[in-house]
């Protein structure tokens, strides 16, 4: 009988919403499986910093040396120090330390590295990714997973989906109203905003380079430490580095702000702006310690009354700090409201359960723990409340850049709502999409931005829809660049050049002479149009039925796609309505050089999958207002021009029937994990970049994002704030006016 498997995808899911006691036992267990009897589980309450240790024989009476332990604790660093130093509390002497987290711990090397060199001890970590790829390792391994990590996807309707879609109780719906309201206002993207963070974190990035020193960042390099830290970044980052960082070489005033030195192919930050740099540093830094000395009054005046333990006062400031960060990622836009008016009572986030959190990372317990949450309590409170102007500057400088944060879709709360989504859809392929999907067959995989949008939101759980309809156009579309190929281009291919390839109109003979043209750049052999094609289909069989089979299947392997036959798109239609339809869209298109058959076919075509859609979501049930993430069904085409002749439908309807595929391009494809995301924010709020990033946010955004949310929290309630959401979200979803800058 074949071994049973774990999709893996179930895996990342679990492991985002895992919790503590159920991945510790997971990790026992599959440790357990891994190494047999040379491992030997502890845990429990008085674990002593270690779940598991592994023995060199089970019959040795000498301390043992070896560890585990297991976390779902963001904070991989402090959470091994912290292990360490309580495993040395208990009079052990460990020499290893093996540490498992279910998040992503970034630059594993590297940590693992720094980690054993600072605490002497060889520290092996094993994040989310190593159990995602070892799951499937044995029996046990997977009856670890089924009996610790199953019932954190259990919300999903079936195994092996990878539905994704949250409870609607369970989504902040105000806080998702504003950014989609945000969106649909931004008709541009912010230029100006986008240049000037991507300055400052090239600039971050550029820290500590030095070519007195021979320190140099490669344009790699900046790229991989700038969305390690914001991993949203990368939707908008890797399209403007190479302009940014020639106007940064610049000559402006004061000097460069970045040199490039040709023979170490790096970059680095000019003397001047080191030094500047310093500076910053300096003040910034100096807030936070002036910060922590007003938290270290406040938490001595509530400390010392109660116990004569004086270390317990520098725990309250390291987790005030921790809370209030933990706040920013848990609530961050609710948090920056208040802090931006008069602060109410009533207004305040909750902020006892961060408070619990970070006094459980740090390892207080019992009485201790007590004190300390009292004390952190009362001393942000007043912080809120009764600020010293040092802490309203410091907290104001967060929120700018939790803002900031906020707009470049760099926010758990949004990242967890669009990922959903992105496992909701049912889409009818347009054929222009699916031709275009063709065009960048020969790509680098990560160049081919319409097949990677398809297979994200395929992965994730929407269905993607074939029909008879699409199939026959992009079959024809194959068809006619065939035979214009050979008859215009075939004869001419060797003379052929960048600048005439761009004034070829259909667009896989232009894709197929980039691609070969490329080649020739990079001096490789050069490959034949029929070898192009022959990916999709038969190039002899190209006039004959069984092409459009080989291409009807191709297509379904490709993006698992379902095909729907023609009797099927026509069940529940009024044909009548259709043909009207269908003649409304034909004076509207006003294409030429082509057959007026063929117009009314495709004129045609388009009229069924309209009426289809609509006629899907009575079937489904998809009325306005109900789903948080707008409607499910739609017709993924850029068929824009038939629009116009559609707008009696549409009013009729309440709703538009065409999703504009730039959608799913810039909000749902590459989206960061969850994991990712507390990473993220672990990485920059503690750091100095937190505060400086706040200096970098645009005054007027600032404040337009807080007056946003400020009318949606004054005015509505979660039960009408779902209800516009699902009608704002449907809106973005089919708004052809919107223009991404990136």
């Amino acid at each position: 009988m074949a071994l049973q498997t774990i999709d893996h995808r179930l895996v990342d899911i679990a492991l985002e919403r895992v919790g503590g006691v159920d991945f510790e036992n997971f990790v026992q267990s599959f440790f357990s499986a891994v190494m047999g009897v040379s491992y030997i589980p502890l845990g429990g309450i008085h674990d002593g910093g270690a779940d598991g240790l592994i023995a060199d024989s089970i019959f040795e009476d000498k301390t043992q040396a070896r560890f585990l332990q297991a976390s779902v604790t963001p904070d991989t660093k402090t959470k091994v120090r912290h292990t360490l130093k309580r495993l040395r509390k208990y009079g052990r002497t460990p020499k290893s330390l093996i540490y498992c987290t279910s998040k992503s711990a970034g630059p594993i090397d590297v940590l693992e590295s720094d980690l054993s060199d600072e605490l002497d001890c060889r520290i092996t970590i094993r994040d989310a990714q190593y159990f995602t790829h070892q799951i499937n390792n044995s029996p046990q391994t997977i009856q670890a997973f089924s009996s610790y990590l199953a019932p954190s996807v259990s919300f999903l309707s079936e195994t092996g989906s990878a539905s994704l879609i949250q409870s609607a109780d369970a989504l902040p719906a105000r806080t998702l109203c504003v950014f989609v309201g945000q969106e649909l206002e931004r008709r541009r993207g912010q230029t100006q905003l986008l240049e000037a963070v991507t300055d400052s974190l090239i600039i971050w990035a550029l820290e500590g380079t030095d070519p007195d020193k021979k320190i140099f960042r490669t344009k790699d390099e900046i790229e991989k430490q700038v969305i390690n830290a914001m991993p949203s970044a990368k939707t908008f980052f890797k399209g403007v580095l190479d302009t940014r960082l020639e106007d940064l070489r610049t000559k402006l005033e004061g000097g460069r702000r970045v040199n490039f030195h040709p023979k170490e192919n790096g970059f680095c930050l000019p003397y001047e702006t080191r030094e500047l740099i310093k500076s910053e540093n300096v003040e910034d830094e100096a807030l936070r310690i002036g910060v922590s000395e007003v938290f270290r009054k406040r938490a001595e005046q509530e400390i010392v009354d109660r116990t004569n333990n004086r270390e317990l006062i520098e725990f309250a400031v390291r987790v005030c700090h921790s809370a209030i960060h933990k706040t920013f990622l848990g609530q961050g836009l609710e948090l920056s409201l208040f802090l931006s008016d008069e602060p109410d009572e009533n207004e305040l986030p909750s902020i006892e359960s961060y408070i619990d959190e970070a006094i459980e990372e740090n390892g207080l317990k019992g009485n201790d723990a007590g004190i300390v949450s009292l004390a952190a309590l009362n001393v942000l409170r007043q912080a809120f409340y009764s600020s010293s102007r040092k802490e309203r500057v410091y907290l104001g400088k967060l929120s700018r850049t939790y803002v900031l944060m906020f707009l470049l879709k760099n926010e758990p709360r949004i990242v967890e709502y669009l990922r959903s989504m992105s496992s909701h859809f049912v889409l009818y392929v347009g054929s222009d999409i699916l031709v275009r999907s063709l065009s960048e067959h020969l790509l680098p995989k990560e160049d081919q931005m319409t097949k990677n949008a398809l297979n994200t939101v395929r992965s994730a759980g929407s269905k993607l829809i074939l029909t008879d309809k699409a199939l026959d156009e992009v079959w024809h579309h194959l068809k006619v660049s065939h035979y214009e190929y050979v008859n215009n281009f075939q004869e001419i291919a060797q003379f052929m050049n960048f600048d005439l390839a761009k004034q070829i109109n259909k667009i896989l003979i232009r894709s197929y002479f980039y691609a070969r043209l490329e080649n020739q750049v990079a001096k490789k052999p050069p490959f034949s149009w029929d070898r192009y094609i022959s990916q999709f289909c038969t190039v002899k069989e190209l006039g004959n039925q069984s092409s459009r089979d080989e291409l009807r299947e191709y297509l379904i392997n490709e993006f698992k796609m379902v095909f729907e036959t023609s009797e099927e798109m026509e069940v529940g239609l009024d044909l009548d309505e259709r043909d009207s339809l269908a003649k409304k869209m034909l004076k509207v298109r006003g294409k030429t050089g082509r057959d007026q058959e063929s117009e009314k076919t495709l004129s045609k075509n388009a009229a069924t999958t309209a009426l289809r859609i609509y006629q899907q979501r009575k079937v489904n049930d998809e009325r306005a207002g109900s789903n948080p993430f707008g409607h499910k069904t739609w017709w993924m085409t850029q068929q824009t021009r038939i629009r116009n002749a559609t707008g009696e439908l549409v009013a009729k309807n309440r709703s538009r029937y065409m999703l504009r595929p730039e959608f799913i391009l810039h909000f749902l494809s590459m989206m960061p994990s969850s994991s990712d995301m507390a990473a993220s924010y672990t990485e920059v709020f503690p750091s100095i970049l937190g505060v400086r990033l706040g200096n970098r946010m645009d005054e007027k955004a600032f404040r337009t994002v807080i007056q946003n949310a400020k009318d949606v929290f004054d005015k509505m309630d979660d039960s009408r704030a779902r209800v516009v959401l699902s009608t704002e979200t449907t809106k973005l979803q089919s708004d052809f006016l919107k223009k991404y800058d990136y």
